[in-house]
Formats: C-alpha cells, structure tokens, sequence
C-alpha cells in the first residue's frame, strides 16, 4: 500500500500524490475562484450568441444558445417570452439558493446538471464564465504542497492583539 506522502501546507491532509494535494489546496484553503448562480444578472445573460455554423449569418449570429443546454433561439425575431418560459420552466431559473458558491468548476457543473436540469457543451463553459468570480486572497502562508519528510516552513504568525495599555507612569515618561 502507498504512503500518503504528500501534505497540505495549511492542514494535517495528507494525499497519494501531488496534483489531490495541490487540489486540495485550491478548492478548500486558497479558493481563488468561486462559481455562482448569482453572477447571472438576468435571462439576458443566460444566454450568448451562437457558434455553430447554421447560426451564423452575414451580419452575425441568427440565433442565440442558451447557456444551460444549448437549444438554439431565433434573433429574427428575437423572442424574449420564449426565452424566458424556457429558462423558468426547464432550468428553474433564479430558484436555486443564490447565495451558495462553488470553489470547484466541477461541483458548479453538478449544480447545473441536478438543479438546473443543464447538459454539458460548447454552450456550458459560456456559462461556466459568466457564473466565475475572482475572490480575495487567502490569509494563509505558504500554500506549496510539500513532501512528507521534508522541513515545512512554520507558519507566519500574526497578532490581532492590542499593544497593552501604558500606565500614568509610563505616559507622563513618554511625554517627557
């Protein structure tokens, strides 16, 4: 049986090899990225112009892909209550907990699959990218995955605390 060799730089985890390790990292400690339903403005931003040759037109795309399975919608004209009965009664648009964040692509993939009944394709990394968000760095230090047995570097410690009070004594000798 193999050794977990591999540790994380901000937990006790251990993992078989690096690339569990650095995932690990990733999605739990660091979180870069985080992915939400929430990011989706309005039905208008469900939806992006269409890539597949047949949509396309002289003057741009004839259609428009929803972002969720990829069935085509006509931009001549352009049908705002289809598009709208769609996202509402086949992806149950804007019912899911718009506070929830993902901080893996592929547990966002899962939601969009089992809430918003969403197909994989070309049409989901459109979606994929508008439901992405940067967030703020991690206040961890370190942060490289390291070989069990090699020397980590402690991690930095910071103090919240206040400097302690000076006395009168010590206030009127500061003044002086």
């Amino acid at each position: 049986m193999m050794e977990k060799q591999y540790k994380c730089a901000y937990c006790h985890n251990r993992f078989k090899n690096k690339n569990e390790a650095e995932r690990h990292q990733n999605s739990l400690h660091l979180r870069r990225h985080s992915w939400s339903c929430a990011a989706i403005s309005g039905y208008e931003a469900a939806f992006h112009p269409s890539t597949s040759p047949p949509s396309q037109a002289p003057n741009g795309p004839s259609g428009d892909a929803c972002g969720y399975c990829g069935e085509e919608f006509s931009n001549f004209p352009r049908d705002w209550d289809a598009r709208i009965e769609h996202l509402t009664n086949v992806h149950k648009f804007g019912e899911c907990n718009q506070t929830k964040k993902f901080f893996r692509a592929d547990h966002f993939r899962q939601h969009l699959k089992h809430s918003h009944a969403g197909t994989s394709g070309k049409w989901t990394n459109m979606l994929e990218n508008a439901c992405m968000k940067d967030e703020p760095p991690a206040d961890a230090a370190g942060g490289t995955v390291v070989e069990a047995g090699e020397p980590s570097q402690p991690p930095v410690q910071t103090s919240t605390a206040l400097p302690p009070t000076p006395t009168v004594t010590e206030r009127s000798q500061q003044r002086s």
